[in-house]
């Protein structure tokens, strides 16, 4: 079917569909704008309610720790409850006092920095005397000079 309307006509058509186009792109951009901030305030609230509960329980931490200060000076008088937590935290105290220094130690207990290494001990019998020379030690010094 070949259209017999005028070019003019033609041309109304086009710019009628392109005008409906437009429009609704429009529309769909308004409509998105508004999701986007919409969807950027909901993060930005999710953000301050994570700094605030942050917040607080710093605060219960140093509410806490008076509170353990006032106990240890016998300062503060509180209900056999809070006094069953306040021994606990004793207890781990005395516990992380006493296995904070093997935290520290090797695998053969000795303190961190002495390593046992692999063939250095006296009993072996290829153990250097003192009337023995050291090649490896002759050569060191050698590459210095």
């Amino acid at each position: 079917m070949l259209d017999t309307r005028p070019v003019s006509d033609r041309r109304d058509d086009l710019r009628r569909q392109f005008g409906t186009v437009w429009k609704m792109a429009s529309d769909s951009f308004g409509t998105l704008r508004e999701v986007v901030v919409r969807s950027s305030q909901a993060g930005k609230l999710r953000v301050d309610l994570a700094l605030l509960a942050r917040e607080k329980q710093q605060l219960l931490a140093r509410l806490g720790a008076e509170i353990v200060r006032l106990l240890d000076e016998d300062k503060l008088d509180v209900p056999e409850n809070i006094k069953r937590i306040w021994e606990r935290i004793q207890d781990v105290d005395a516990r992380l006092a006493a296995d904070t220094g093997r935290a520290h130690d090797n695998a053969f207990g000795a303190p961190r920095g002495y390593e046992a290494e692999a063939g250095g001990y006296e009993e072996e019998e290829d153990a250097l005397d003192d009337s023995e020379v050291d090649e490896h030690a002759e050569m060191a010094q050698e590459k210095r000079r």
